[in-house]
């Protein structure tokens, strides 16, 4: 016979074994599994257990993420693929003008520096920013054409190539760049399984109502068998 703590534990294991076939799998695959779970909490949830319910509303969380990681995936590659020139040549450029600046400062006298290791900085952040760029976005190239810079209003790509600018200096500052300038000098870039600096986070989902009913009942279901131990 098992004890209840066991069962939960077995609970648990099914739950991550439904799951393992859905680890890297199609979208259209996880959309399947996840339209049938909805229907079935549509359907039944006024007969079902609350901890079905609550296992059920778990793994709907779950094959949510995986979608979200899969598709994910799908636009970086699209992306990097189809941005994979501009961004080589752009790196090149960025770390031509930090280097030339770089020999520069070399031979600068010591009261002339501080202006030049300001300027210094910004190419660097230059560098960090065409690696560290997000392969989930469409990528802003940090040396538009003449045409891309005639018109005197910002444009949407001004306000993207600046915020994304400025999280990559902060990050660089804090440095927690996905690849950090060190590595960046040693020819280092995004690896297929990184999707580079991150723009926003999301907000955590708010608990359905009969997941918080059926988690009360398990805490209470423990400190039960905890008392009984």
């Amino acid at each position: 016979m098992a004890y209840p703590k066991q069962q939960r534990k077995q609970k648990a294991l099914g739950g991550s074994l439904e799951m393992a076939q859905y680890l890297g799998a199609g979208t259209n695959k996880i959309k399947k599994r996840i339209r049938d779970i909805e229907r079935l909490l549509l359907k039944k949830k006024d007969i079902l257990p609350d901890t079905v319910l609550l296992e059920k509303e778990r793994t709907l969380d779950a094959l949510r993420l995986e979608l979200e990681n899969s598709e994910m995936n799908q636009k970086a590659k699209k992306y990097a693929s189809k941005y994979h020139m501009v961004r080589f040549f752009e790196r090149k450029k960025a770390l031509k003008k930090y280097n030339q600046l770089l020999k520069k400062i070399e031979t600068t006298k010591d009261d002339e520096r501080e202006d030049f290791n300001k300027r210094l900085h910004e190419r660097k952040v230059d560098v960090c920013y065409v690696v560290n760029f997000p392969k989930t976005e469409k990528y802003v190239s940090l040396y538009p054409t003449t045409t891309e810079t005639e018109n005197k209003e910002e444009s949407k790509s001004d306000i993207k190539r600046k915020t994304v600018r400025e999280l990559i200096e902060k990050q660089l500052n804090e440095g927690k760049l996905p690849v950090s300038f060190e590595d960046i000098l040693k020819g280092k870039t995004l690896d297929r399984n990184t999707h580079g600096a991150t723009l926003e986070s999301k907000k955590p989902k708010k608990q359905p109502k009969a997941r918080k009913i059926a988690e009360a009942k398990e805490e209470n279901e423990e400190e039960e068998d905890d008392f009984f131990e």
